[in-house]
């Protein structure tokens, strides 16, 4: 997609689109994924009992730290830095928990924003948890939990602030990652319409 290349972060990190492709950038959710959900809300809706989906990884220590895991089909690296004797091959458990955060956040935005016609031109979400060290070793009373979540969504669209403001608090009700992780630790939401800081 050529248009996507006209996407561009300036020293802050913030997404910026150069003015002149803003018309021709269309939403990066295509169509078919409204199509898709809409007929898989009104299946669950027909559908009596509960709907269970089950997620499962495998990890195997293939050496030191570092881990091998098999996640439907898919393979994936876990090691420890090279501070903590590790080899840095690849993210930490941590790591891997704060991005989940940021992937459900934005694969469930983007869902609900195409279900509630909202474009979208660029999206990214940043997640950011802070947790002490000493809990992975019982070092006084500390403890190993995340103590806060911080989740930031910056979208660019041209629709209504008010409609993205919306899709936001969907998100938010409906990203099993955050609805799992809000009952054990605080998280904090932010939201940012192309630049600008909207209230949630």
């Amino acid at each position: 997609m050529e248009d996507w290349q006209a996407i561009r972060k300036d020293s802050l990190g913030k997404l910026n689109i150069l003015f002149s492709s803003v018309e021709k950038i269309m939403s990066i959710v295509p169509s078919i994924v409204k199509t898709i959900f809409t007929k898989r809300i009104q299946d669950l809706k027909a559908q009596e009992t509960e709907a269970i989906a089950t997620n499962k990884a495998t990890a195997r220590l293939i050496g030191n730290q570092k881990s091998e895991g098999i996640v439907r089909g898919f393979t994936l690296i876990q090691d420890e830095p090279e501070s903590v004797a590790g080899t840095g091959t690849g993210p930490t458990p941590a790591d891997f928990l704060i991005a989940s955060v940021a992937f459900c956040e934005n694969v469930v935005f983007a869902r609900n924003a195409v279900l509630n016609d909202l474009d979208i031109q660029a999206l990214e979400t940043t997640a950011s948890g802070d947790w002490d060290m000493k809990g992975l070793f019982e070092i006084g009373s500390a403890n190993p939990s995340f103590r806060s979540i911080l989740v930031e969504i910056r979208v660019r669209t041209n629709g209504p602030i008010k409609k993205a403001v919306e899709v936001a608090r969907m998100t938010h009700n409906r990203c099993p990652v955050h609805a799992t992780l809000k009952k054990a630790t605080k998280m904090t939401f932010k939201l940012f319409v192309n630049d600008v800081e909207a209230s949630l």
